[in-house]
């Protein structure tokens, strides 16, 4: 076999580094394409309830307070936030947390719309109105058999009634750490619910999630209890 020549060497090793380097280059623009589309998509998903937030005058202090928790952290804007969540995945833990539930403290309805495309009937009721309007937005983007499970609305259960029957069970994730008194909303509660029935409450262990508008933390179940 023919020798190869120094020079010729040394331009196969040219050669080789130059692949090696162009090859590299278009992995990383590539990367970066991928987290630019990433990034556009979520931007359309949050900015479309940012419009929404826009749009609707806060008319009282919970749609302050709920806006100012979206400044602090945009992600749970998003479903893709949600979709993995424990919190909603927890409640087939509870077998007790059945038939039409009322989610007292629903917030953006997230957690119910993930709820109902895994086949609950699920109610979200909030003092806040913001909140509401996007749980709704969020709803009619839904498949029409999740949304047939869903409902949506503004209520006091210290004040109003539901407008239908009773509820079967109850659930409320990470809404009664914000509350000062909850014995009023307990006792407004029974109103919504049919008799014996359950009703799951989720809060923060301790100092876990913590932030400015938690006025209660509880360190064990004594401490929800009383």
């Amino acid at each position: 076999m023919k020798q190869l020549s120094a020079l010729q060497k040394k331009i196969i090793n040219y050669d080789t580094n130059l692949a090696k380097k162009i090859i590299t280059i278009i992995k990383k623009v590539k990367n970066k394409i991928v987290k630019i589309i990433h990034r556009s998509s979520v931007d359309l998903e949050i900015s479309a309830i940012k419009k929404i937030i826009r749009r609707v005058y806060p008319s009282n202090e919970y749609d302050n307070i709920f806006i100012e928790r979206l400044k602090v952290f945009p992600q749970a804007l998003k479903m893709s936030f949600w979709t993995d969540h424990f919190e909603w995945k927890s409640i087939n833990d509870y077998p007790e947390i059945k038939g039409k539930i009322l989610d007292f403290g629903c917030g953006s309805g997230h957690l119910d719309i993930l709820l109902a495309r895994n086949g609950r009937v699920v109610h979200g009721i909030d003092l806040s109105n913001i909140s509401i309007i996007i749980a709704n937005y969020l709803k009619e983007k839904e498949r029409e058999d999740v949304r047939n499970r869903l409902s949506f609305a503004v209520a006091d259960v210290t004040r109003d009634l539901p407008k239908d029957e009773l509820f079967d069970s109850a659930w409320s994730a990470h809404v009664f750490e914000h509350i000062v008194y909850p014995g009023p909303i307990l006792i407004g509660m029974r109103e919504w619910l049919k008799p014996c029935a359950y009703l799951l409450i989720s809060v923060p262990l301790g100092y876990a999630y913590d932030d400015p508008s938690h006025v209660n933390h509880f360190f064990n179940e004594q401490d929800l209890i009383s």
